[in-house]
């Protein structure tokens, strides 16, 4: 398919009707459905437990989590920083974690993805657990295991892990308590694994058992990790609440799939160990995002980067996120797709968003190795420019959530993107940063050429997306209980 898939999803009035009765009828089931979740769990306040998932589908066990999530992480914490749990056991689903650390003075850069499919159905040939590394040169590592009873999560907040292997002499009683532990005694205990929450990610996994579906060369057979962070951008204005980096509509199963930014810009202190290679770090750029449904787009690219310097080569308070996809929208007839992208810029406390509910968003990129994407406001005459491009021959495969595979190889990645990002106010160019350190990425397919699209919105989903819908408002008080997972 080289056309997106964006036919008029609102031909009429009544149409229109029937497609606000349906987002009622949305709102209605997500909130019964929650209820009857947390109903079922007996879990009475998620914002200090962490669920433990069960292969085979039992009552799911709740243990305390430690709460690292302070100061600075909770002023930067995002809606959807938590786990968003299936409700129904047999439904597809998938969630996924990413964490980059850039190293700008090595031009080295890590990624440390976590992903789980399938946790509560007990009939799925794909339900598993996966930590994907990439590193220097465009490197790889994974370890890979259908084993995940040890996979513990918090639904409210940021925080979960997996134990791949326990140490042969780890301390009586402690692999019957999951949730985040001390650096030593995650180390004292976990042989292979991994933990993170808003301000801390370790782990340690090597290339052994079972590899997912795909094959790709792995770089090294071992990675370790362990660095704190500090958040200083989440997805907002500094000082504000922070924003659903999909609107208010990613609360309700309207799009497939869901993601949110978690930190657009913060620094980490600490080391990583790829194969023989250790690299130390202080106040290391790092970034962290998330994806949650049945599985990724059809299609999408992705250019990420906060290691843009000035001249005397300090680094700039400017993070940059710019995306464009083929995402599933709801239909009275068939399943259709729309294409939905934006731009956005953190920038020295301000937040400077281009979405295609205010903005109009078009790029033109290649198969492999040119990215260009513009914006201008609807609103106002600001306006912004994006373009990367890498060597044809860098960048390494990388695996992502597939509808009937789970992992699998369906993007490609390389952290040595020549970035350039540019925002005017009609004439006058107000801000100008470059970066030898993008992260970018394309995925799904075809790509056999250029992909040159707009975003477009429908009527009705632009004008919901507009509405001035806080979730987190409205689920407070005695509607606290029927909050969504994961929100």
């Amino acid at each position: 398919r080289m056309a997106p898939l964006r036919r008029p999803l609102v031909k009429n009035g009544a149409l229109s009707v029937s497609f606000a009765i349906l987002g009622v009828s949305i709102v209605i089931l997500t909130c019964f459905d929650s209820l009857l979740s947390s109903s079922r769990f007996g879990v009475k306040n998620y914002s200090k437990k962490a669920v433990r998932i069960s292969s085979v589908g039992k009552r799911s066990r709740v243990c305390k989590a430690e709460s690292s999530v302070v100061g600075k992480a909770d002023e930067f914490r995002t809606p959807h920083s938590g786990y968003h749990k299936p409700t129904i056991p047999t439904e597809r689903f998938f969630e996924g974690w990413y964490f980059r650390v850039t190293i700008p003075e090595k031009r080295k850069s890590f990624a440390f993805i976590y992903s789980i499919e399938d946790p509560n159905n007990p009939l799925s040939n794909i339900s598993s657990m996966g930590v994907q590394v990439m590193g220097p040169k465009d490197g790889y590592a994974v370890q890979y295991s259908r084993n995940i009873d040890n996979f513990w999560a918090d639904t409210r907040s940021l925080a979960l892990g997996n134990v791949f292997q326990y140490q042969p002499l780890k301390p009586p009683g402690s692999a019957e308590v999951l949730g985040m532990r001390s650096f030593e005694d995650f180390k004292s205990t976990v042989k292979y694994g991994f933990q993170t929450n808003a301000t801390h990610n370790q782990g340690h996994i090597r290339a052994i058992g079972l590899t997912p579906p795909g094959d790709i060369s792995e770089s090294v057979t071992e990675c370790k990790w362990e660095y704190k962070m500090k958040p200083t951008q989440g997805w907002g204005k500094s000082g504000q609440p922070q924003e659903s980096t999909a609107g208010w509509l990613s609360a309700l199963p309207v799009f497939e799939p869901h993601w949110q930014v978690l930190m657009a810009d913060g620094r980490a202190d600490g080391w990583i160990e790829w194969g023989d290679e250790r690299y130390d770090f202080t106040d290391a750029p790092v970034y962290a995002e998330k994806n949650w449904g049945q599985s990724f787009p059809s299609k999408w690219f992705w250019i990420q980067c906060n290691a843009f310097k000035t001249e005397s080569d300090e680094l700039l308070d400017v993070s940059l996120t710019s995306v464009g996809a083929l995402r599933k929208i709801p239909s009275l007839n068939t399943e259709q797709e729309e294409a939905v992208g934006l731009i956005a810029v953190h920038y020295n406390g301000k937040f400077i968003a281009f979405e295609p509910k205010d903005s109009s968003v078009s790029w033109n990129v290649d198969p492999w190795g040119l990215w260009n994407i513009s914006a201008k406001s609807l609103s106002s005459d600001l306006r912004a420019e994006v373009s990367a491009t890498v060597r044809p021959d860098s960048g390494t495969p990388l695996r992502a959530p597939t509808a009937g595979l789970g992992l699998a190889p369906v993007c490609k990645d390389s952290f040595y993107g020549d970035v350039s990002l540019k925002i005017y106010n009609g004439s006058d160019l107000l801000l100008h940063a470059t970066s030898q350190d993008g992260g970018v990425e394309i995925g799904g397919g075809p790509w056999e050429k250029s992909w040159v699209d707009t975003a477009e919105l429908s009527p009705v989903i632009r004008t919901l997306a507009g509405l001035p819908v806080d979730p987190d408002k409205v689920f407070k008080g005695p509607f606290e209980r029927l909050r969504p997972l994961g929100l």
